[in-house]
């Protein structure tokens, strides 16, 4: 079977979070696509699925520009160039909530747009979270809570929960802890 083949790529947008990159392809079919779109991310993503001895689950309330709008998410962000995954876990769950894990468990890495994005996310359960500080990104967080795994599922059905990330990592860990 015969693939796309790239005849070239030329770059229209380039910053430190988003490269931008327009490709001319030739089809199996001899057809050529002049400008295929697509987004290069140069950090990976991570989110955390924190959830407390009580078996309760840590969210944010995150304040999203591009939808004016405050949205309950699980904790996560970028992967520095360069840092461990695992450590970018711990440093996003600490900065976004104050609390720590004991540990992590990998659930599941996907890619949020395989069509035309690159970027890859990483989404693990942080066990056994405890408040560590008070200091949280009030910038960009207005509320930390910790639910149920009932108050959870109902937040996903009502759509208080909407992002793709926090839908993808909740669904799996409610999958794989339900397994025996």
């Amino acid at each position: 079977m015969k693939f796309w083949k790239q005849i070239n790529r030329r770059s229209i947008y380039k910053s430190d979070w988003l490269e931008v990159t327009l490709d001319r392809l030739e089809m199996p079919d001899g057809k050529i696509i002049e400008d295929f779109e697509l987004m290069h991310y140069p950090h990976k993503a991570v989110g955390v699925v924190a959830v407390n001895e009580n078996n309760e689950i840590l969210l944010v309330r995150a304040y999203r520009y591009l939808h004016e709008s405050f949205d309950w998410e699980i904790p996560g962000g970028v992967v520095e160039i360069g840092e461990n995954i695992l450590h970018a876990c711990g440093r996003e769950l600490m900065e976004e909530t104050g609390y720590k894990a004991e540990g992590f468990e990998h659930l599941i890495t996907y890619y949020p747009h395989k069509a035309m994005c690159d970027q890859k996310y990483h989404i693990y359960h942080g066990r056994n979270v405890s408040k560590s500080t008070d200091q949280f990104m009030e910038e960009e967080i207005s509320e930390i809570g910790l639910f149920s795994r009932d108050k959870v599922m109902e937040m996903i059905g009502s759509g208080e929960i909407n992002d793709g990330m926090s839908l993808v990592g909740l669904q799996k860990y409610f999958l794989m802890s339900s397994l025996p």
